[in-house]
């Protein structure tokens, strides 16, 4: 995918935001600063580097700002997005490094040296196998360390005439001796195995075996003198990258450089790699530091003293190499929630032979790293659901507080702080939940919070969605007083002001109605189409004029701009305005005169616009259809229905029929223009719950349909928003507030291209319309119905993977050619249609207002900017929310309701563990080999594809990798809400099932 420059965004508000940006750090211990920064090798946090030096140092590049990104799954991994466009993301290793940043934080970072950047073996190998040629493979392999971690191999190559001799810093320096070349024919492909014999003196040693760099190494030559330093980072951006764990293959190169640590006998049992799993027996996980090599299962042969032959299934050539690592599945129970500890890959290549090649940068072999020495904006509240416990070492003055988001630190709290008889009966308190702030973090591991409230006990699910509200910062509470005083006088019984009638152009008398959801309560948009005698269309889209009752300045708006949106939970929703208004007085409820701002056009039948007309109006809703009535108008364009609901006179359900197919007819024209245009709609699954009216409580789930009648709302809203957007950006250049849409990453789409091309499903990324074309053609490739579901919902899953976020912004602030919305292909948008819910449409109703009277509203671009990340911070934030609710309830389902078997598909594997989409639910689900009951397992990657082979007892064998179909057994958790998946085991010779790869 071709990557693109990021322009010079700098204008004369530039600086200004950057000051207007700065925060006054949070802790007490923050005041220090100095003037380098060295991180700190004890328990203790660097002092941040002043303002001045941070001016100082984004403004020559010598620091880089972002938003830090924390993985949940592996706390100690963090990122923020490099600074220029498809560039790599700069990763932050450990708290320390974080120097308290939590996520969400607006960071400054300092880049390490070159020589501590990250090397991603996986791309390195990915590279030489798939394009490497004989001079990359003299680079890349130069200095490479291969980690002593292959106990038992295949009888297909041995190693052969090798010579050991400890080096002077005690790693052991391996030099070739003689290689033998034995071809055999495989799956018609030529493999070519190098046999070699090793002696290994200290087989507990770490061997690097580069021979030819020996003299580079002993003569300390700075690799790095010829490396032309670059500024930006080229890895791979991912929300939930694993602690990298994966076994490289082992390269036996044509110039002789063989990187050896390892030392085996003959297994008879098996032709694979055999890893040894180096796992603690009772709660088998692994030990990373295990300083003694265990020996599991059958061996031939014995080992001397001084090491010994091996056999090994490395089958080596420039056009494919496989790592087959198999681990004995002997874990107990007690592992199943314990983290994964990381390993290093088997093949380690340098950091500075890495660097050397010329390609390092734009094919992502390497990773840059930093840490945070300033934090600009601190916009995670610190506050944290959790639940609370004694000391480990007993300390009576402190209690330990746990967050439920592993992303936040524990807490000492202090014991004064303790509810009653905490002390004396700890064990009353287990599964209460609490909610804490940090309020100091001087050392690493021990930041000092205090309690702010109790919630109740996990199990309830309104305290787990109280904590999640509170822990993304939702304010959820009563709006106060002042805010509803700005709400008109008896708001009960109001009726529009007679001259604020005379003021707006009368729609009251022409037929408008509404599509929403069945159950919505807030309407804020109406249609309204009428054939002219010319034969043109006049199409109307009404929103509900907010701004009218939201006044700029008053206490309503601070209290609904602080808001920004409203949040929508499974079983409530948080508003973004008071009951009043958004279920009243600017809903548009059937047979009420509603305000409203108005777009209209008049349309040919060809779906082209001959005019547009903005303005203030007055409409009467003459009836509330659902998604479902206007499907089945749809569907049966003609026959009335008699589940309609009511309708105002004159009007009757037939001619509400002929006005919603007016409308279909010319929203499918204006998709397909959109389309080829180059539009992309990645359609992600949400799942809807039905709850019990008693209860409360889950006792259905249904994945949201996505119908005509939604698709026909969707395109005048889009149409309506394209045309707001040009309207106030043409007449307000500077100030204007656009929605844009950066292109997705490109190293992360590159990859994830690489890899459907190797399983056969092309994809071309190049473009949009190239991207939809792709998916469209796998919508009508071979196979059974539920097949290309099944790949389609897998292609469309992976390619949102590198998808950026959709951003509000100011335009005064970026250049034009930074304005473009990705996915909908269009230089210019914004979000017009929905003012009751959004806090940016409120703005863009202002400045459409003043676009209209001329009357220039005085506005700061810098100002409107910092409104718009706010809105940004927001919509986030509730985005998380919601989708946390869903899953607590489908933990809830599950628990009330399963085991349930469902459909899957594999969208990740890596080597503990497979990522599996839920068909029938929409949702990713990770599945722990370790908890599927097999005997075996083994890990391999092929051409930068990874593969899983698992074995059970009985014999049944089955290969997973992406794309494969599964089925799963989804089954209540250890703890509440939470929810296992386990694929079912395959039945025993039954072949190649549908839908799994099986490989021998």
């Amino acid at each position: 995918m071709e990557k693109r420059k990021k322009s010079n965004s700098k204008n004369q508000y530039s600086d200004k935001l950057s000051k207007a940006t700065k925060s006054v750090p949070q802790n007490p211990s923050d005041n220090k600063t100095g003037k380098k920064f060295f991180p700190k090798p004890n328990n203790q946090f660097s002092p941040y580097l002043s303002p001045p030096e941070v001016a100082r140092g984004l403004s020559t590049g010598v620091l880089v700002e972002g938003v830090l990104r924390i993985n949940q799954k592996s706390y100690e991994d963090a990122f923020i997005c490099s600074p220029d466009t498809g560039q790599q993301d700069i990763y932050i290793k450990g708290v320390q490094a974080r120097s308290r940043a939590l996520n969400g934080d607006l960071v400054v970072v300092q880049l390490d040296q070159p020589g501590e950047w990250k090397v991603n073996h996986d791309m390195v190998q990915d590279f030489l196998e798939r394009k490497g040629t004989e001079d990359d493979n003299k680079i890349l392999m130069e200095a490479c360390i291969v980690n002593p971690k292959l106990e038992s191999v295949d009888d297909k190559a041995t190693i052969d005439e090798i010579k050991v001799s400890k080096s002077v810093d005690e790693k052991i320096v391996v030099s070739v001796a003689e290689v033998k070349v034995v071809n055999e024919k495989k799956s018609g492909v030529d493999i070519s195995t190098d046999s070699i014999e090793v002696v290994i003196e200290d087989k507990d040693k770490v061997i690097n075996i580069s021979a030819d760099s020996v003299d580079l190494i002993k003569s300390s030559v700075d690799p790095l003198e010829a490396v032309t330093i670059a500024s930006a980072s080229d890895y791979e951006s991912a929300e939930d990258i694993e602690s990298k764990v994966e076994k490289e293959a082992l390269k036996l190169a044509d110039m002789k450089i063989v990187d050896v640590s390892l030392a085996s006998t003959k297994d008879d049992s098996d032709s694979d790699v055999i890893v040894e799993s180096t796992t603690d027996a009772a709660t088998g996980e692994p030990l990373a530091s295990s300083p003694k090599k265990s020996r599991r299962g059958k061996r031939g042969g014995k080992r001397g003293a001084k090491g010994g032959a091996m056999e090994v299934n490395s089958s080596v050539t420039s056009v494919n190499t496989t790592l087959n690592t198999t681990v004995e599945s002997t874990t107990s129970t007690t592992s199943r929630y314990a983290r994964k500890l990381p390993t290093k890959p088997l093949v380690e290549y340098s950091i500075f032979s890495v660097l050397k090649h010329p390609k390092w940068q734009t094919m992502g072999l390497v990773q840059k790293t930093g840490r945070v020495v300033a934090i600009r904006e601190w916009k995670h509240s610190r506050v944290a659901a959790g639940t609370i416990k004694p000391m480990s070492d007993k300390n009576p003055r402190f209690f330990l507080f746990s967050p439920t988001d592993s992303r936040v630190p524990r807490m000492k709290i202090q014991m004064s702080e303790a509810p009653q008889n905490f002390q004396t009966r700890p064990e009353d308190f287990i599964g209460m939940m609490f909610v804490a702030r940090i309020v100091k973090w001087d050392m690493v591991n021990s930041a000092l919070g205090t309690i702010e409230r109790s919630l109740g006990h996990s199990s309830d699910i309104g305290v787990r969605t109280e904590g999640l509200l509170m822990e993304n910062n939702i304010e959820y509470g009563e709006f106060p007083p002042e805010a509803l005083a700005n709400l008109p006088e008896n708001f009960q019984n109001w009726s529009i002001p007679p001259q604020e009638i005379k003021r707006r152009r009368d729609f009251r008398n022409e037929c408008v109605f509404t599509i929403d959801p069945l159950t919505a309560r807030d309407l804020d948009d109406a249609l309204s189409v009428t054939l002219e005698p010319s034969g043109l269309y006049r199409v109307g889209v009404h929103i509900a004029d907010v701004s009218y009752f939201v006044r700029d300045g008053t206490a309503l708006d601070r209290v609904a701009g602080e808001r920004a949106t409203s949040t929508y939970l499974v079983e409530r929703v948080v508003p973004m305005l008071p009951r009043p208004l958004c279920e009243n007085l600017c809903s548009l409820n059937p047979g009420e005169d509603r305000l409203t701002f108005t777009v209209e056009w008049t349309i040919n039948s060809q779906a082209q616009i001959v005019s547009e007309w903005f303005g203030r109006t007055v409409i009467r809703n003459c009836t509330k259809l659902a998604y479902e009535h206007a499907q089945s108008m749809i569907d049966n364009p003609g026959e009335e229905s008699g589940s309609l609901p009511a309708i105002d006179s004159p009007y009757t359900a037939k001619e509400i029929s002929e006005k919603v197919n007016m409308l279909q007819m010319l929203a499918v024209q204006l998709r397909n223009k959109r389309e080829q245009a180059g539009a992309l709609r990645l359609d992600q699954p949400k799942l809807c719950f039905s709850l019990n009216q008693e209860t409360g409580l889950p006792d259905g789930y249904r994945l949201h349909q996505h119908r005509e009648s939604n698709r026909l709302i969707e395109e005048f809203m889009l149409l309506a928003n394209m045309a707001v957007a040009h309207k106030i950006y043409t007449t307000y250049t500077d100030i204007a507030v656009l929605r844009r849409h950066p292109p997705p990453k490109a190293d992360m789409m590159d990859k994830v291209v690489d890899q459907l091309g190797s399983l056969g499903v092309d994809i071309n990324s190049s473009t949009t319309a190239s991207l939809a074309a792709s998916i469209a053609n796998i919508k009508m490739s071979s196979g059974t119905e539920a097949e290309v579901r099944a790949k389609v919902a897998c292609v469309t899953s992976l390619c949102s993977k590198p998808m950026e976020l959709a951003r509000y912004f100011c335009t005064g602030l970026y250049q034009p050619e930074d304005f473009h919305h990705y996915a909908l292909s269009v230089p210019l948008y914004t979000h017009f249609t929905s003012p009751i819910r959004r806090y940016p449409d409120i703005l863009v109703h202002r400045l459409l207002d003043a676009a209209i009277t001329g009357r220039r509203p005085s506005w700061d671009p810098v100002q409107v900017q910092q409104a718009t990340e706010h809105c940004n911070d927001k919509r986030l934030g509730a985005k998380r929310v919601g989708e946390a609710s869903a899953e607590l309830f489908l933990g809830l389902f599950i628990a009330e309701c399963g085991p349930l078997s469902q459909p899957g598909a594999v969208v990740q594997v890596m080597d503990h563990s497979l990522d599996v989409l839920i068909l029938e639910m929409g949702v990713v689900k990770r599945v722990y080999v370790d908890r599927l009951g097999v005997s075996k397992h083994c890990f391999r990657r092929v051409l930068g594809v990874s593969y899983m082979d698992l074995w059970w007892e009985d014999g049944s064998k089955v290969t997973l990798t992406l794309l494969s179909q599964v089925g799963l057994v989804l089954a209540k958790g250890d703890r509440d809400f939470e929810f296992t998946a386990v694929i079912e085991k395959p039945e025993k010779d039954v072949g190649d099932l549908t839908g799994l790869i099986t490989l021998d």
